[in-house]
């Protein structure tokens, strides 16, 4: 289910049922790639939006909307208003789904370590991601905690020989725009002789 990868980060599902997706101008080749993955069950063709932000500047993205088919999936997704992932959306999470969820969300911190931002998720979700991940693939992550303002959010990282495993299993799925977000090949066999992986 291809729109399974897109919840997962960016994507967001309307109470009757639409998905939009957008990101931002930069990742324009990025969107387009999803636009390509998922142009049957589109019902608005990508856009340019343009936004005054509160500080006077203009910031400018791109974005597509899905059919309206997708209600059951809003009341899987947001049971309380908030984004949440169960037991059924496990089962349907693949590498592909890891790959487009961490193009969306994530980022290197330096060539041994990656965030992924779950800040649109909650306590229990964030657990269940992470069980998955080491049970299915034997990938261990850690917590960081991100504060803005008085708030404070959970998001996972992983780092070291943990890192190879997930950047192995996503680095076929990454499309060249986004290839900056992964460790290099070198850098990972380096890391792989110092484990003896």
């Amino acid at each position: 289910m291809p729109h399974i990868r897109c919840i997962l980060g960016d994507g967001y599902i309307y109470p009757k049922g639409a998905i939009q997706i957008e990101q931002g101008i930069r990742q324009k080749d990025y969107l387009l790639w999803k636009f390509r993955q998922l142009k049957n069950l589109v019902s608005v063709k990508p856009r340019l939006i343009t936004r005054k932000r509160r500080d006077g500047s203009v910031g400018q993205s791109c974005r597509f909307v899905l059919k309206q088919y997708f209600r059951p999936w809003r009341k899987i997704f947001y049971p309380n208003g908030k984004k949440v992932i169960n037991d059924r959306v496990l089962d349907l999470i693949t590498p592909l789904s890891l790959a487009v969820w961490y193009m969306d969300d994530g980022c290197k911190k330096n060539n041994y370590t990656l965030i992924i931002s779950t800040d649109s998720f909650s306590k229990n979700s964030i657990g269940k991601i992470r069980k998955l991940l080491k049970n299915k693939w034997n990938i261990k992550t850690r917590i960081k905690i991100k504060k803005y303002g008085k708030k404070k959010y959970e998001r996972l990282t992983i780092g070291s020989y943990d890192l190879v495993t997930f950047m192995d299993l996503i680095r076929p799925y990454i499309i060249p725009s986004m290839l900056y977000k992964i460790s290099d090949p070198l850098t990972t066999y380096s890391i792989k002789r110092q484990h003896r992986l």
